[in-house]
């Protein structure tokens, strides 16, 4: 790793509210851009469509960021700034998160590790969820599914992460929403990743309050506070 990526590695301890970055900044392929006074910089990762800008931002590096990338992240004390010089994103604050230290008892649904083979066998999985999922198995991540009777129905997978901390992503196909599988999901893959010494991060967007809910039901603790700035669609 270089020299730049390993002082802002030091600079940003390993708290909720830096998974996404930290890991940026480690992912192999990922882009780094530093301001020439060494107040910030941008990273971003083509592949994951996701991006960073942490400190005082460089508008030439933010532009070109934005234009490998869907998502931005920006920060209290740079959103503005960002906002700025991404007019076609859209800014949406986020609530970071961290988990409890009790974990609740697991629900009963069913729930293990599912291969790359089986997730492309679920005819029922929409196709843009079977690519998501297909792609992160791919890579080696590991997915949990929640079944309803042989059915997977719900999904929990490490999206982000560092030395001590993961982020999470769930999906649940519609029929199955607020039944229980994505808590189950979740739940179990937290007790994995506990396994391996490492606690979970929970991201909820402010427009998504199911999100936020299930958190909390989960014991999950609002830590901090960011920004995600999405490409608007037109």
């Amino acid at each position: 790793m270089d020299e730049i990526r390993q002082r802002y590695l030091s600079r940003l301890p390993d708290l909720p509210v830096w998974v996404e970055t930290r890991a940026l900044l480690v992912r192999e392929g990922s882009k780094l851009l530093e301001n020439p006074s060494r107040k910030g910089f941008v990273v971003w990762s083509a592949d994951e469509g996701l991006g960073s800008v942490i400190g005082e931002p460089e508008p030439q590096a933010v532009t070109l960021a934005a234009d490998d990338v869907t998502e931005m992240l920006a920060f209290a004390d740079n959103i503005d700034r960002v906002r700025s010089l991404l007019p076609d994103f859209e800014a949406e604050p986020a609530t970071v998160f961290s988990a409890p230290e009790h974990l609740p008892a697991a629900p009963r649904n069913r729930c293990r590790e599912i291969s790359l083979s089986e997730i492309a066998a679920q005819q029922h999985l929409p196709v843009d969820l079977m690519a998501e999922l297909s792609r992160v198995a791919e890579d080696g991540v590991p997915v949990v599914a929640a079944f309803d009777d042989v059915l997977p129905v719900a999904f929990a997978y490490v999206a982000s992460e560092t030395e001590s901390r993961w982020d999470i992503s769930i999906d649940t196909i519609q029929s199955h929403r607020r039944q229980g599988y994505a808590a189950a999901a979740v739940l179990h893959l937290m007790r994995l990743m506990r396994e391996q010494g490492k606690s979970a991060v929970w991201g909820a967007l402010e427009s998504n309050r199911a999100s936020a809910n299930l958190a909390r039901k989960l014991g999950f603790v609002e830590n901090d506070r960011l920004w995600v700035l999405t490409r608007s669609a037109t």
